[in-house]
């Protein structure tokens, strides 16, 4: 049970102090991971510089079997909070950057986050309850030359393995990338062009009932189709200003959001106060579009084609806004406004 202990120390301060490294090599981002998860912007600033510190102090206090059973205890509440701020994330629908390890490595906080965190907080509540275990020179000089080299024979099987599974990930990320880009290759580097027919779709909304591009130019007025997910944090950020567009100009556009998965995964919106939201399986109106990034916006003008280039992130899609209006795409019908 030693070896146990002594391994799952090290590999406890191998994570966290290479956690800490990276998030100190990028303060800011550990502060905008602190904000995307809930974290009062009073305290984010802070707390995303505390963080990486107490990071780098447990996983230097692991190494030492007489503060080893502390920093353990430490780790099991830290990563805890962990776990109950990506379960919380996910009960809502959301995937938020989880800045694990900073510059050297980052993904959406989701299930695979959440189980990395739980084996973490295992091994740590492990050493919590059987103690420290021996020091590392102690253990090295008790076995023999044979012992220590099928050891590190094993470790880097395990390190060769789990690289290898890395690789594949990355390699099948790489592929639906590049068959998404051969698409948007297909139709052009700004997605379709405009004066181009908007393709027809017909999607459920949060309620289920199923919403058809037709269906939204039948309020006689153009429609801003805005491509959103859950999980994006610049869609998250975009939200609220959303909503106000959708209340202050309701007589002049019909806005619409297009976002992917379950009415679950997407009650941030409804929690929001958004109108219009319809959802998509995975991508497949975004492909049709020729788009690649949420968030992305482009208009429809009354009579069914592309009336705008796309526009990506909070800073492009508010000008276009604002330009469309200021243009008359925006405007109301003759009839509407004798």
């Amino acid at each position: 049970m030693a070896t146990v202990v002594l391994g799952l120390r090290a590999l406890l301060a191998v994570v966290f102090l290479t956690a800490g490294v990276g998030k100190l090599h990028d303060v800011e981002g550990s502060r905008r991971a602190m904000r995307d998860f809930g974290v009062p912007e009073r305290v984010a600033g802070r707390a995303g510089l505390a963080l990486p510190v107490a990071e780098l102090a447990i996983g230097l206090a692991l190494i030492f079997p007489a503060t080893a059973r502390w920093a353990a205890l430490a780790a099991l509440l830290l990563l805890t909070a962990f776990i109950a701020g990506i379960g919380r994330a996910m009960t809502r629908g959301e995937q938020p950057d989880c800045h694990c390890f900073g510059q050297i490595h980052s993904a959406p906080a989701g299930r695979a986050t959440l189980v990395r965190n739980v084996v973490l907080a295992a091994g740590a509540a492990v050493v919590v309850a059987y103690g420290s275990g021996p020091a590392i020179d102690t253990w090295v000089a008790a076995r023999s030359a044979s012992q220590l080299v099928a050891i590190a024979a094993g470790i880097c099987a395990v390190a060769a393995v789990a690289y290898a599974w890395s690789v594949r990930r990355d390699v099948g990320r790489l592929q639906r990338d590049l068959e998404t880009a051969r698409k948007v290759g297909a139709l052009g580097r700004g997605g379709l062009p405009v004066g181009y027919d908007a393709p027809v779709f017909a999607l459920p909304d949060l309620h289920g009932e199923r919403i058809t591009l037709t269906d939204l130019l039948d309020r006689g007025k153009p429609v801003l189709l805005l491509f959103m997910s859950p999980g994006c944090g610049p869609c998250g950020a975009l939200t609220p200003r959303v909503r106000d567009w959708q209340q202050a100009l309701s007589e002049r556009l019909t806005i619409t959001v297009l976002s992917m998965g379950t009415a679950e995964q997407n009650s941030v919106f409804q929690e929001h106060g958004l109108d219009d939201v319809l959802l998509q399986e995975k991508t497949e109106v975004t492909d049709l579009f020729g788009l690649i990034v949420t968030p992305s916006a482009l208009f429809i003008s009354q009579d069914g084609k592309i009336a705008s280039s796309r526009a990506e992130s909070e800073s492009s899609i508010e000008p276009l806004v604002r330009l469309a209006l200021r243009d008359g795409v925006g405007a109301p019908p003759a009839s509407s406004a004798a």
